[in-house]
This record gives C-alpha cells, sequence and structure tokens, in this order.
C-alpha cells in the first residue's frame, strides 16, 4: 500500500484505505478486477453485485475469478463482495473474522446449495461503507441506474472511473443522480482495447494485448473550449490513477483530458457506423465491406460525424483536428476496424439479439444532441438511431409473445 502512504503524506486530509470498488463484472470489469488482483501487492478490492442471482453465480465459480490467455486459465480469488438485496448492500468479506476462508457451497457434484446462498445474505451486515474509489464497468444506458444504488455511498471526496463505450454519461450522471455540483464525486474516464471475450460469469478470455488510456476529468465533465490546465486533483484520484497505471496487465497509460477526449471521439465515430449498420443489416463486422450501397450509407453517416466533432466548441484550438477527424480517414478508420474484427458479431447486435437495450443513444444519439447544441442537422444519425430503436422493440415485443396496441390517440366516448 506504498501508494496510498505516498499520496497520504501529499495531503493534509484523511488517510485513503486503498480500496477500489467495481460496479460491473462483464469482459471490462473482469479484466480490470482480475489484473488489480494480480499486482505483487494488491489493493484491497470489492466487487459489487447488482442481485443475489448474480452472487449464486459467484459461489458456483468458487469466489474467483478467472482469465483464459492462450487456453490457460489464471485464476484469482481474495475479493470481498457487495450484493444489492431489496435496494439494500450486504457485504460478503472473504475472510471471516476469524481469519479463515468462507466454506464451499457447491457439493463434490458441482451443484449450487441455494439455500445456502440465502443463508449467506440473511447473516451478512448492511454495508453503508463510503466509497472512495469505484470504477464502473457497465454499459452506458445502465450507468445511470448502477450509480443511483451506490449514490449514498459516495462523497465529494470520492473518484468514479467510468471505463465504458459511448459518450455523454457524465453529463446525465450529473443530471439525474448528483444534481448538486458541491456534492458530486470526482470523475476519470477510461479506453480499453484488449481484446476480451466472455466464456461464463466471471471468465473472461484475453484475446489480444491492447493499451488502457485514463484521465480525470475537470469539474463539471466537459472541457471548456481552449481550456486544459493542471488540476489540484483529489487524493482518490491520484490514488486510482496510480495504482491503475502501476497495474502491467492494464498497459495503462495517463492522458490529458483533451488527448482522451479525442480517442473516445474516434472510437465514437467508429462504434456510429460499424454497431448499428450490423443490427439494420443482421451482419457480422465484416460484411459491411464490398458493397457499394453500405459504402455509401457509411460515408454520409461519417459526414455528419466530421461535422459535429469538428465543430465541437471544447476541441477548438486543437491543432489537426481537421484532418484527424476528416471524413475520409473516419472512413478508412472504420474499414481497418470492420476488416480486422470481419468474424465478430457487434456487441450492439448481440444486445438486440438477446432482447437489452442498447447503447445507441449514447453513440449515434451522442451525436445528435451535440449537432442540435450546434446548429447542425445530422438527419441520418437520427434516422439510423430511431431504426435501431425500433428494431430492438419489435424483438422484444416478438419474444415477449405480444405486440402491444397503442390506443391513446382515441378519445373516449361520452
Amino acid at each position: 500500500m506504498q501508494d496510498v502512504e505516498e499520496i497520504s503524506r501529499e495531503t493534509d486530509k484523511r488517510r485513503l484505505s486503498g480500496r477500489i470498488h467495481i460496479l460491473g463484472l462483464g469482459n471490462v470489469g473482469t479484466f480490470v478486477a482480475h489484473s488489480l488482483a494480480a499486482r505483487k501487492s494488491p489493493p484491497p478490492i470489492t466487487l459489487l453485485l447488482h442481485n443475489p442471482g448474480l452472487y449464486a453465480d459467484w459461489l458456483a465459480r468458487k469466489r474467483c475469478l478467472s482469465i483464459n490467455t492462450n487456453g490457460l486459465d489464471d485464476i484469482k480469488t481474495g475479493f470481498d463482495i457487495n450484493v444489492l438485496n431489496d435496494r439494500t448492500w450486504y457485504s460478503l468479506p472473504y475472510w471471516k473474522p476469524n481469519g479463515e476462508a468462507h466454506d464451499d457451497v457447491v457439493d463434490a457434484d458441482g451443484k449450487l446449495h441455494i439455500e445456502d446462498v440465502h443463508e449467506d445474505l440473511r447473516q451478512s451486515q448492511e454495508d453503508d461503507e463510503k466509497i472512495e474509489c469505484l470504477i464502473v464497468a457497465v454499459k452506458a444506458q445502465q450507468t445511470v441506474t448502477a450509480l443511483k444504488s451506490v449514490s449514498h455511498r459516495l462523497t465529494p471526496e470520492s473518484t468514479v472511473l467510468l471505463l465504458q463505450n459511448g459518450m455523454g454519461t457524465v453529463e446525465e450522471l450529473n443530471e439525474k443522480v448528483f444534481p448538486d455540483p458541491h456534492r458530486r464525486p470526482h470523475y476519470m474516464m477510461g479506453l480499453i482495447s484488449h481484446g476480451l471475450a466472455r466464456q461464463e460469469p466471471f471468465r473472461v478470455s484475453h484475446t489480444g494485448v491492447g493499451t488502457t488510456i485514463l484521465s480525470p476529468l475537470p469539474a463539471g465533465g466537459r472541457l471548456k473550449a481552449g481550456e486544459e490546465k493542471d488540476e489540484d486533483w483529489a487524493p482518490s484520484t491520484k490514488y486510482l490513477l496510480r495504482t491503475l497505471t502501476l497495474t502491467p496487465p492494464l498497459v495503462a497509460v495517463a492522458e490529458t483530458p483533451t488527448a482522451l477526449l479525442q480517442y473516445q471521439l474516434e472510437k465514437l465515430a467508429m462504434n456510429c457506423v460499424i454497431n448499428p449498420l450490423t443490427v439494420l443489416l443482421d451482419c457480422e463486422n465484416g460484411e459491411l465491406l464490398y458493397n457499394y450501397n453500405i459504402t455509401r450509407v457509411m460515408r454520409l453517416l461519417l459526414i455528419e460525424i466530421s461535422t459535429v466533432i469538428c465543430a465541437l466548441p471544447e476541441l477548438q484550438g486543437v491543432p489537426g483536428i481537421n484532418s484527424r477527424f476528416s471524413p475520409e480517414r473516419l472512413r478508412n478508420m472504420a474499414v481497418h476496424l470492420a476488416n480486422k474484427t470481419a468474424k465478430n458479431t457487434s456487441s450492439m447486435l448481440q444486445d438486440v439479439r438477446r432482447g437489452q437495450k442498447t447503447e445507441i443513444e449514447y453513440m449515434n444519439g451522442y451525436i445528435v444532441r451535440r449537432g442540435e447544441e450546434l446548429g447542425i442537422r445530422c438527419a441520418l444519425n437520427y434516422l439510423i438511431m430511431q431504426m435501431v430503436i425500433g428494431k430492438s422493440d419489435i424483438l422484444t415485443q416478438r419474444n415477449a409473445g405480444a405486440i402491444p396496441l397503442d390506443l391513446s390517440h382515441l378519445e373516449e366516448e361520452d
């Protein structure tokens, strides 16, 4: 815990506990938690599970996270658990008070005793411990709901790191979860380019080494035009940033907010093209290539996206913006990515097939909203967004076995 000691000496505020909470145990959350646990001197880690069913899966996996690389599983244990049950968080530490590990609730045949799951929850204590460092790895559309469940445990001294696709979540959090600027936590944003594929709950395959780009955000969450000043970051922000950049498997680097924003916008542009088109055409990424009609749609989408990005106030004065975000360069990047992931099914298409909400409103929807602020009409991005939402709704209704009738336009007879 050398990082905690160093940062405590740099500030007059109370000593940090060093504990890191992680909310969202999909591919990214599992990889980050596992990477932190793999450190020579790992910080205390608490995994936040949003329902008892997920806790049952955790017990079935024998309280461990696994990363599979080249066919070999690397297993890490020792994680403390918080489980959300009836809007209350319950603490289930890895170690018993006497220093022993908890007994297995999975028998020799690999079957889970569900009564033991409920017994664990009955015997656990409520956990209202304040959270210093929170890593959020849920999808963009789930962020507000996820943060509402822990908002009472966050303070103005806390740091929240958002690791997700899409943009606009910070503004939404400020509006719906932390409307009082004086009670907001500090924000960090991050992008992960590692290749990750889910095998089963709490077990992920690491298919390709990438990088993790991190940056604290200025107060308020959005850069102002031409502003790039050094801020006096909170102790929890310094600690989290230092811990992650010194965690080898993450290959993490710290960037300025403006530099991170540009990486985010490049990734956003790719997602705005590949994700929705694979949904509407029900195809793999590579099938978008070598098709004149689809290429025309991609070009038109990217013209709108490029126009909005190049006009963003927070990027004015940054050298090379017009060439970096030109429609032609973005198209070349999209073609390269579709080629590289030709046999992949996009995450958005997977969400639609599972009947889940997509991130479209934080991708093309973000471009549409920023365009409206700037007086730029993004008709094609708006059309694509509505069609994806419409298709998702149709499939959800079909899977539910009923198509509701909207009679709200009919007046009630006297």
